[in-house]
C-alpha cells in the first residue's frame, strides 16, 4: 500500500465520496529546514516580504532554502580554491629555502653571485646572471694537496670580499640537467675542474646520487678534495606542510585525469560497440510515440507530425498521441494549439470527458476530448490520437492548461490502471474504447514501447526500428535517448555556441553513462521508454503476437507504468523547494532519476544512430531560461542520485561517486572557470603550473579528439572553437544566473504565449470536488468490449504482472 499524496491521486479506487479526497498538508520540517533556517537567521521574513517581494510563507521559505544553497555553493566554491592554491600557500608558504631553479629576475632587487652554496651580494654584476660561479673562487684543500700535489680549481675571488645573503639549494630537476652530483643531501658540480681528476668517477655518477657503498671504495682524500672544490649548496628539502599539499596535488589530479581519460576512452569504446550492432525487429511490437504541446505553431507541428508519420514502421503497431496542453495560443497565432491540431488532421469531435490533474484546488478536475483519426502526408498515414484538454466549467484563462507532466502522467496512469486492474476515469474509458476501435488486432495493455517527442523535434525515419531494435535484443533497457542535433545552427551567435554542446552532451557525457546503464538524463524531447516487459522464464521476450503453451510461464514486469514511478512522478502539490524543482522544471530529468533509483539492475542507455534535429534558442534571454530550468533541476537531480548506494559499480569505481564528482563540477563551475582565467594568465606571467594546464587542454581537447574519431568531421573544430570563447557564458554567466533563481519554478521565455486582457477570477484554494469525475472498474469496461477481445492477449489475465526490480 502506497500512502503518498500520488497513490491516492492515481490509485482512484480510494477516491469515495468528498470527504475522502487527500488534502494536501505542509511538509513537516525536515533538516534541511532548520539548517536554512539557522543560515539565514539574520534575515527576519519582513524583509523578504518587502525587499524580495515574497509574500506567502512558502514562497519566504524557498528563498531562505535559495539563499541557503547559495552559501553553500560559495563554501563548495571557497574548498575548491582552497584545493588548488590555499594548501599550498599555507602549509608551504613558510618554507624559505632558495631553490636554484625556482629564481627569477625580481627575485632579488640588486645582482646576485650564486657560488659555493651561498648567495652572495654583487655590486658590479650585472642583473640577470644566475650561473654557478664557484669555479671563480680560490680554493684551499688539504686534501686536494695531499692526493693530486695542487687544487682541482683555480680560482682567483676570495669569499670575504663578499657579503653573503641566502644559503642556496638544487633540486633533483636540475641535479639531472646540469650534471651535477649528490653526496649526503649535498650538491656537487664538477662542471668547474680545471683538472682531468677524478674524470671517471664524474662521468660515473653525473646526475646521480652517491651511495655510501661506493664512496668505500674511493680514497678519503680522494673524496675530501672532491667535496671540497665543488660544492654547490645543499640539497632542496621539503617541509611537512609541502609534501602534504604536494600529496593532495597529485592524488586529486591522479582521480581527475583517471575520470578524464575513462570518460573519454569508454565514451570512445561504447560508440564502436554500438555502431556494430545489428539492426532487426520482429515488426509486431505496438509503439506509441506521444507528443507534448502547448503553444507551438502550424509549422512546428505539422514538421514533428511529418516525421513521426513517415517513421520506417509498420502503421498497424504504431500510435500518434498528441496531448495539447490546454486552449492556448501561441506568440503570433490565429487559433489555439488544439485547433491547429484538429485542422492537421482528419479525427472525429467526440465529447469531453473528466479526469483528475495535477495541481492543487478546484483545477484538480479537468477535462479532455479525446480525438482520433488519421494523420496523412504525402506518402503515409498514421493513426492519431489527440488529447485535447480543455479545462473544467469554472475556467477561463488558459483553460485546460496543466503543464507538460500531466500530460505525461494522462497516458502513464492509463496503462498502470489497466496492468494493474485498477480503477478509471471517464478519460481512461473513452482512451481504452477508441485504442480498442483502431487496433481490434490486440489490447491496449499489449502497447509495449512509449517515444516522447516534444512538439518542435522532426525524428529521422530510420529511429524508430532502430529504438525497437535495441528494445528487443536486451531485456535490461527500460529507456533510452537518441542524438539530438540543431537545425538552426547559424541562426545566431547564441545558437553558434550551442552546437558543440550539444555534441559533447551526447557522444561524450552519455556514451561513457551507458557503460554503466546510467543515463542520468533521457532529454523530454527525443527518448523513449519500456512501459512493460513480458517475458518467459528463460528471460526470453514475448509480445501479443507469441502463443503461450499451456506450461509455460510469462512474467509481465511494468517499468514506466509501474506505481513505484507514476506515484512520485504525479504528486500534485510540492511544498518544498526541492520538490519543486524536481516537479516542475526537470520533469524529463525526474523521470530517469525515478527509474534509476527503482530500477537498478535495468539499463538506461544512448543509442547514437537513432537521431532527431530540433530548433534550439536563438537569443540570449530564452537560452538563459531554458538553461536556468536545466542547471537547476541537474542540481536537485544529483542531489537524489547521489543518496542512492546500488547504482552500478563499487566505491570510486561507480555511478554514485561519478554523480557525486559532477555534482561537485556543477556547482563549483562559476570558481573553476574563474580559476581557469587565472592559470591562463598566469602561464604567461610566470612560470607555467604544468599539471593544471594538461588537464585543461585534455578536458578541452579530448572531446575534440572523440569527435573526430567517431564523425570524422572536421567543422567541428570551428564549433570547439567557438565553444571555447562562450566558455564564461556556459561555466559563469548562465550558472550564476541559475543559482540565485533557485526559488523561480516557472518556464520564463522558452514557451511564449499571445497575450490576453482576462481579469483573475479564479481561486486556486477553491476545494476539489471529488464527485465531478466518475470511475470505472478496469475489468467491467473490458468485459463490456468483449467484442473485440482476442482470446491470447498478453496481459494481466494471462500473465503474472511482478511489482519488482528485476
Amino acid at each position: 500500500m502506497y500512502n503518498s499524496q500520488s497513490e491516492l491521486l492515481r490509485n482512484n479506487s480510494k477516491i469515495i465520496t468528498k470527504d475522502s479526497v487527500a488534502i494536501a498538508q505542509p511538509s513537516s520540517y525536515t533538516w534541511w529546514t532548520y539548517l536554512s533556517k539557522f543560515l539565514t537567521i539574520l534575515i527576519p521574513d519582513c524583509v523578504i516580504r518587502f525587499c524580495f517581494r515574497r509574500q506567502t510563507p512558502e514562497q519566504v521559505q524557498a528563498w531562505r532554502e535559495k539563499l541557503s544553497l547559495c552559501m553553500l555553493i560559495f563554501f563548495n566554491c571557497v574548498f575548491l580554491g582552497a584545493v588548488t592554491y590555499g594548501i599550498n600557500m599555507y602549509l608551504c608558504g613558510n618554507q624559505t629555502e632558495i631553490v636554484y631553479n625556482l629564481i627569477k629576475e625580481d627575485t632579488f632587487k640588486d645582482p646576485v653571485l650564486i657560488a659555493n652554496g651561498m648567495i652572495y651580494k654583487n655590486k658590479k654584476g650585472s642583473k640577470g646572471d644566475f650561473s654557478n660561479n664557484t669555479g671563480k673562487f680560490r680554493k684551499e684543500s688539504k686534501a686536494c694537496k695531499l692526493k693530486f700535489g695542487g687544487q682541482l680549481v683555480l680560482g682567483k675571488l676570495l669569499e670575504t670580499d663578499f657579503d653573503p645573503i641566502c644559503e642556496i639549494t638544487w633540486d633533483w630537476g636540475s641535479v639531472i640537467k646540469l650534471g651535477l652530483i649528490v653526496i649526503d643531501d649535498s650538491v656537487y658540480d664538477p662542471r668547474i675542474k680545471d683538472s682531468s681528476a677524478m674524470d671517471d668517477f664524474i662521468k660515473k655518477y653525473k646526475g646521480k646520487t652517491v651511495p655510501k657503498s661506493e664512496l668505500e671504495k674511493y680514497d678519503d682524500d680522494c673524496i675530501e678534495c672532491f667535496k671540497d672544490s665543488f660544492f654547490a649548496g645543499k640539497l632542496a628539502s621539503k617541509s611537512s606542510g609541502c609534501i602534504f599539499g604536494d600529496i593532495v596535488l597529485y592524488t586529486t589530479s591522479v582521480i581527475i585525469f583517471s575520470l578524464i581519460f575513462a570518460r573519454f576512452f569508454l565514451a570512445l569504446f561504447y560508440a564502436h560497440y554500438s555502431r556494430k550492432r545489428p539492426v532487426s525487429i520482429r515488426g509486431t511490437t505496438p509503439v506509441i510515440c506521444q507528443v507534448t504541446c502547448y503553444t507551438e505553431g502550424a509549422d512546428g507541428l505539422k514538421s514533428t507530425l511529418d516525421s513521426l508519420t513517415n517513421l520506417e514502421y509498420n502503421e498497424d503497431y504504431k500510435l500518434i498521441i498528441v496531448v495539447a496542453d490546454g486552449q492556448v495560443k501561441g506568440s503570433g497565432e490565429d487559433k489555439t494549439t488544439p485547433e491547429i491540431l484538429q485542422d492537421l488532421c482528419e479525427v472525429d469531435d467526440p465529447e469531453p470527458h473528466g479526469y483528475i490533474s495535477l495541481v492543487p484546488g478546484h483545477k484538480r478536475y479537468n477535462r479532455a476530448k479525446i480525438h482520433t483519426g488519421w494523420y496523412k502526408t504525402e506518402t503515409s498515414r498514421a493513426r492519431i490520437m489527440i488529447v485535447n484538454k480543455i479545462g473544467n466549467p469554472d475556467e477561463t484563462e488558459k483553460a485546460g492548461n496543466r503543464g507538460k507532466r500531466d500530460s505525461q502522467v494522462i497516458i502513464m496512469s492509463f496503462f498502470s490502471k489497466i496492468l494493474y486492474n485498477d480503477r478509471m476515469s471517464d478519460v481512461d474509458v473513452e482512451i481504452y474504447r477508441k485504442l480498442k476501435m483502431m487496433f481490434p488486432q490486440f489490447h491496449p495493455e499489449d502497447f509495449e514501447i512509449l517515444m516522447m517527442v516534444d512538439a518542435d523535434t522532426i525524428v529521422n525515419s530510420d529511429a524508430l526500428i532502430k529504438i525497437v531494435s535495441a528494445f528487443e535484443k536486451d531485456n535490461k533497457i527500460m529507456g533510452l535517448c537518441g542524438e539530438t542535433r540543431i537545425l538552426n545552427k547559424f541562426e545566431s551567435w547564441v545558437t553558434q555556441i550551442q552546437v558543440f554542446e550539444y555534441y559533447i552532451s551526447h557522444h561524450l557525457a552519455k556514451n561513457f553513462e551507458s557503460v554503466f546503464g546510467g543515463v542520468t538524463c533521457l532529454p523530454g524531447c527525443f527518448c523513449s521508454y519500456r512501459i512493460k516487459i513480458v517475458t518467459d522464464e528463460y528471460g526470453n521476450i514475448k509480445n501479443h503476437s507469441d502463443r503461450k503453451n499451456k506450461n509455460e510461464r510469462w512474467l509481465c514486469v511494468p517499468i514506466l507504468a509501474n506505481p513505484i514511478i507514476v506515484n512520485p512522478y504525479s504528486i500534485f502539490d510540492s511544498k518544498t523547494l526541492h520538490e519543486k524543482n524536481l516537479l516542475h522544471l526537470g520533469e524529463d530529468r525526474y523521470l530517469t532519476t525515478l527509474l534509476m533509483k527503482n530500477f537498478y539492475k535495468r539499463k538506461l542507455v544512448f543509442l547514437a544512430s537513432a537521431k532527431c534535429s530540433t530548433y534550439v534558442p536563438s537569443d540570449y534571454k530564452t537560452l538563459r531560461s531554458q538553461r536556468r530550468r536545466w542547471i537547476n533541476s541537474t542540481i536537485h537531480n544529483m542531489f537524489e542520485l547521489v543518496m542512492v548506494d546500488k547504482l552500478c559499480g563499487i566505491n570510486v569505481f561507480s555511478m554514485q561517486f561519478i554523480i557525486g564528482f559532477e555534482l561537485f563540477g556543477t556547482l563549483t563551475l562559476p570558481a573553476a572557470i574563474f580559476f581557469t582565467f587565472i592559470l591562463v594568465i598566469s602561464a604567461f606571467i610566470y612560470e607555467p603550473a604544468w599539471i593544471p594546464l594538461i588537464m585543461l587542454a585534455a578536458i578541452l581537447g579530448l572531446p575534440a579528439v572523440l569527435i573526430f574519431l567517431t564523425t570524422g568531421a572536421i567543422e567541428y573544430v570551428y564549433w570547439l572553437l567557438v565553444y571555447i570563447i562562450a566558455l564564461p557564458i556556459w561555466n559563469f554567466c548562465l550558472p550564476v544566473y541559475a543559482f540565485w533563481r533557485f526559488d523561480d519554478f516557472s518556464w520564463g521565455d522558452t514557451r511564449k504565449v499571445e497575450v490576453e486582457t482576462i481579469k483573475k477570477t479564479e481561486n486556486i484554494e477553491d476545494e476539489f470536488d471529488a464527485s465531478t469525475v466518475n470511475f470505472s472498474e478496469y475489468m467491467e469496461v473490458r468485459e463490456s468490449m468483449t467484442n473485440v477481445s482476442r482470446s491470447n492477449s498478453v496481459g494481466p489475465k494471462n500473465s503474472n504482472v511482478e511489482d519488482n526490480r528485476k
